[in-house]
């Protein structure tokens, strides 16, 4: 089938717009207020639901994700967390559910991304050439204001009424770093395909200079670990991608089991020795949620229980693969890994045509994941959102680079 025949340029433009909309503001959340993503990709999904014409059924992805917001909401069943029935008094309270999102954010963050599959070349290339420029702008103004100690970002709040310590601002400026860590891959990517070489050296310089001065050690990891990927991928093609995809299925698997064996042996107490506070304090929350795995190994505590340990566990367990084996079990694991896994074998049959985009997106979502095992809890709307930000950013870099193939299976909106 021609390219041509399986997305047509005519009838795109709405699309493209949409794209590039989100992409415009990428920066401004990126700085200033990263919860916004999540609303972001809401409305991106809204407006391009009523021209993506009928339902499909769910490709393998979807169908992954699905099961997984089903299998949540069963978990409730369970659950510590599961807020009294009384309780549900209005939609407002009824939305709040950890569960009630999944469903939501699958349909309306996946129509996003199919809408990005069926956009146009042209469409595709501005919307990349926006996302990079974008990108690059994110990492210009967070680099300056961690030049400046967050004085610029002090400022802004005291404008806004809402003044902030400058201790707590370099930490909101902080969370541009994870932004950027996953979405330098495409940006860069998009930069260098229009001879914007010096654009990618600043990207990188101020992604890694906000990483240092604001102490995001767990960016600099993803950064480091998505660089090895990508040459990784653009050495050896389709090995690369299929080494990747081991990488990604193995955490979701041995989570648990890993952890206890380093307790059993004394490596665990051994790191103890050798990390700063902040790792220390993760070394002592996995080591508690991979015990409490042990009691409901197959079937886990139930959606959103991370939040009931108390002091044990603050929120989540920063980690992806402990908190969904402890909150969902094997179960939960199971899925959310092979969804992953389904995500770096598209890297593998992407490398027989273009190495360069299939290292870029084995690289973006190395870095995603290497964040989501270090920082961010499962569930967190933004990030998520991130997430499938970065997806039709890679999808734009590719289609844009004519490199678009069927083997991309279209991710339809179940609802």
């Amino acid at each position: 089938m021609s390219q041509a025949a399986a997305i047509p340029e005519k009838g795109t433009p709405w699309l493209g717009g949409v794209m590039i909309f989100i992409f415009a503001l990428t920066p401004l959340l990126g700085y200033a207020a990263q919860l916004g993503f999540a609303p972001l990709m809401a409305l991106a999904g809204l407006l391009v639901l009523p021209i993506m014409g009928k339902p499909r059924a769910p490709a393998a992805p979807a169908l992954m994700l699905l099961l997984l917001a089903v299998w949540a909401a069963v978990s409730m069943t369970w659950s510590p967390a599961a807020p009294p029935p009384g309780s549900l008094k209005d939609y407002g309270d009824i939305e709040k559910i950890t569960a009630v999102k999944l469903f939501l954010q699958l349909a309306l963050y996946g129509a996003a991304v199919a809408a990005a599959l069926r956009l146009s070349g042209q469409a595709a290339d501005r919307t990349a050439t926006v996302m990079g420029f974008g990108v690059l702008a994110l990492a210009v103004v967070v680099g300056v204001d961690a030049l400046s100690g967050a004085s610029i970002f002090q400022k802004l709040r005291v404008l806004t009424g809402d003044p902030i310590r400058p201790d707590l601002a370099k930490v909101k400026i902080s969370i541009g770093c994870y932004v950027m860590a996953v979405l330098f891959w495409p940006a860069a990517a998009a930069l260098a395909r229009r001879g914007k070489q010096a654009g990618v050296v600043l990207l990188l310089a101020g992604v890694i200079t906000t990483s240092v001065l604001s102490s995001a050690d767990s960016c600099l990891v993803a950064l480091a670990a998505g660089a090895a990927v990508w040459f990784l991928i653009k050495a050896t093609g389709k090995i690369g991608g299929r080494v990747l995809t081991l990488i990604v299925a193995v955490p979701f698997v041995v989570a648990p089991i890993a952890v206890l064996w380093a307790i059993q042996t004394g490596f665990w107490g051994w790191l103890h020795d050798f990390v700063p506070p902040s790792w220390d304090a993760r070394l002592n929350i996995w080591a508690f949620a991979a015990d409490h795995i042990q009691d409901h190994p197959f079937r886990g505590w139930g959606l959103d229980a991370s939040r009931t340990f108390g002091d044990a566990i603050p929120l989540h367990t920063h980690n992806a693969q402990l908190q969904l084996w402890l909150e969902l079990g094997a179960v939960g694991a199971a899925l959310v890994g092979a969804f992953f896994c389904w995500l770096a074998h598209g890297v593998t049959r992407a490398a027989e045509t273009d190495r360069g985009a299939a290292a870029m997106s084995g690289a973006a979502l190395t870095s995603y994941l290497v964040v989501g095992a270090l920082s961010f809890g499962v569930w967190q709307e933004w990030w998520i959102a991130v997430g499938a930000l970065a997806v039709i950013a890679c999808i734009a870099v590719r289609r844009s680079s004519g490199g678009y193939s069927d083997e991309w299976v279209e991710i339809s909106p179940v609802s």
